[in-house]
């Protein structure tokens, strides 16, 4: 299928903010509000990331930032980096964020009909962000697109965690989800970059997902 147009893109905007928007009037400044279940297992998702990326004094984009959460667990666990920016298309979000973190940065951005112009941070990330089943347009596309776009955006490390069509059989599946073949968006990150790695082996949280780290260069 064709990429989403600028209309398409623009009603899928429209409908992601309200989604949130919605939650955060119902639940306020809570990881439920952002789609985790829980801080445990977002904080778990930070640490899987750390596995394999040095967040530590560099200059970190987070996009589809949300409240800043990631800034607050690099900073629990010593690994301050050197600038924070957290994009999102949630002018509600951001403005709870900002009021958190007011040392950090935060902007309205949507990068698909406003990319990033050129590499702007060292570790560029997307968590949580292409997890909803999407009500318009296609998933796989979108995926690409918004993986495509953070690259561009990073001059080091990009990292992205998705839900894996590898289900756990102790969760049920839900419909208003979607899951990815990791081969599939393990092979289109290689067609971006030979310096990739998958993971696939970390607890369920609680679903089954996997994380695609994009790299410039080789690891050393």
């Amino acid at each position: 299928m064709p990429p989403m147009d600028e209309q398409e893109v623009r009603a899928l905007e429209n409908l992601t903010i309200a989604r949130y928007s919605d939650r955060l009037h119902c639940l306020g400044r809570d990881p439920r509000t952002l789609g985790w279940d829980s801080v445990s297992h977002q904080r778990q998702r930070f640490a899987c990331a750390r596995r394999v990326a040095d967040f530590s004094g560099r200059a970190v984009l987070d996009i589809g930032c949300g409240f800043g959460d990631l800034l607050v667990y690099l900073m629990e666990q010593q690994a301050a980096p050197s600038s924070y920016t957290g994009i999102d298309i949630n002018e509600e979000l951001l403005k709870v964020a900002a009021e958190a973190h007011p040392t950090a940065r935060f902007e309205y951005r949507n990068i698909l009909t406003n990319p990033i112009p050129s590499p702007s941070a060292d570790v560029v990330s997307l968590f949580g962000v292409l997890n909803w089943r999407l009500p318009v347009g296609n998933n796989l596309d979108h995926a690409e697109s918004m993986i495509a776009r953070g690259w561009a955006a990073t001059r080091d490390i990009l990292v992205v965690d998705m839900l894996s069509d590898r289900l756990d059989p102790s969760y049920p599946r839900e419909d208003f989800v979607f899951y990815y073949a990791p081969e599939r968006m393990l092979a289109y990150s290689l067609s971006l970059t030979p310096h990739v790695t998958l993971l696939h082996d970390y607890a369920s949280l609680p679903q089954r997902e996997f994380m695609l780290v994009l790299r410039r260069r080789p690891c050393a």
